[in-house]
């Protein structure tokens, strides 16, 4: 069982890197609760400013720790805990932005449900939640998922992300859909 935990955890891990942040990384959900019971600050952020949230956000559908519904169950747990929902990273990444571009419904859902911001924008780019949604590819691991992909666009327009929401360069949510089924499934032009 420990070779299976450690095959899950992130394939890199970073300075600051707490206890909490490989829990919530490989998604155990009493280790988490431990930790947090014996007082592991839930705000803590290693090196590049991610929180043990922003890590729960990380398992994708082709990953060894694929469970759509432990992930919501250590989002939500890191949220109750205090865990700030639209704390960045030193790039202004959200967790919500990782769980779009890992792919995971169930986190967009769990996150959008704890007030995450719809419409946060990177640093780099200024690119949306929803411009990550529609990107053609999400993060490694996430290949073929095109129904999550949509699953998880229609989630952010509910949640007030609009088509038209533009990036640092100006182009619209809508300009970047590339695929032809995404664009038919929203009606966009």
């Amino acid at each position: 069982d420990q070779d299976l935990f450690l095959a899950e955890l992130p394939h890199m891990l970073y300075r600051g890197d707490t206890p909490l942040h490989l829990a919530a990384a490989g998604l155990r959900y009493a280790a988490a609760g431990a930790l947090l019971a014996a007082g592991s600050p839930v705000s803590a952020v290693n090196r590049r400013g991610a929180t043990a949230l922003h890590y729960a956000c990380d398992p994708r559908p082709l990953s060894p720790t694929w469970d759509p519904a432990a992930q919501r169950r250590i989002i939500e747990l890191l949220v109750s805990a205090g865990a700030a929902v639209d704390q960045p990273d030193r790039g202004l990444v959200t967790a919500l932005h990782r769980a779009v571009r890992a792919r995971s419904p169930a986190a967009v859902a769990a996150l959008l449900s704890a007030g995450a911001d719809p419409r946060a924008a990177t640093r780099k780019a200024g690119s949306t939640p929803l411009h990550l949604a529609v990107a053609p590819t999400g993060a490694s691991g996430t290949a073929g998922a095109s129904e999550l992909q949509l699953e998880i666009v229609q989630l952010l327009l509910a949640a007030g992300a609009t088509l038209a929401d533009v990036d640092r360069h100006g182009i619209a949510v809508a300009d970047r859909i590339q695929s032809q089924a995404l664009r038919q499934a929203l009606t966009v032009g």
